[in-house]
């Protein structure tokens, strides 16, 4: 992915901040939409509400949600590979600033992260093997951020190869069975 311009720029920037903002300090706490852990309690009605809880805010939220949710330990990163590769895809950051974004949002210090990597359904060329596989956890769908496609649901592997990384995690592009939509896995998230 080249260099953010303009719009990009921003929203990748905004992007960050609202994902690194305490639940506390953001509008849409203050304004009574979202309780200390993020959790929708009303649908914004007046603009200002609007304005504070919007389709952006809903997608940062969900994988704000994701990443509280990893516990606060190295050997769960792994977990997550999936929806942080979105995180890396949504702003164009890089690894190590995603690392540094983790730090700022859980407090903990994944800068030494080295993946234990599985290769249980990776062929020699490290191509993912085509079939049908069911979720080990739920997974995000790319485009919202909402958990969709729920642990053990069925997945069908759409390209063999490698679609991305992230912190050397190979990422690959699946089809949800039961809602038809595309989700990016790691081979960590699936079992035949």
């Amino acid at each position: 992915m080249g260099l953010l311009r303009g719009p990009d720029f921003f929203y990748a920037l905004r992007f960050l901040r609202l994902l690194t903002t305490p639940w506390g300090k953001t509008t849409a706490f203050k304004l009574g939409l979202v309780d200390k852990n993020g959790k929708i309690l009303k649908k914004p009605n007046t603009s200002e509400e609007k304005d504070a809880y919007n389709v952006f805010h809903k997608l940062v939220y969900n994988i704000k949600r994701l990443i509280n949710k990893i516990p606060l330990g190295k050997s769960t990163l792994a977990s997550y590979a999936a929806a942080l590769f979105l995180i890396k895809e949504h702003t164009g950051i890089s690894d190590k600033k995603l690392l540094k974004v983790l730090k700022e949002a859980t407090g903990c210090d994944f800068s030494d992260y080295t993946p234990e990597l599985n290769e249980w359904y990776l062929t020699g060329d490290g191509e993912i093997e085509k079939g049908k596989y069911a979720l080990t956890r739920d997974v995000a769908l790319p485009r919202t951020g909402e958990l969709l496609a729920k642990k053990n649901s069925k997945v069908d592997i759409v390209e063999t190869i490698s679609c991305g990384s992230v912190l050397g995690h190979k990422v690959f592009k699946a089809q949800h069975i039961k809602t038809q939509q595309l989700i990016f896995i790691t081979q960590e998230d699936i079992i035949k």
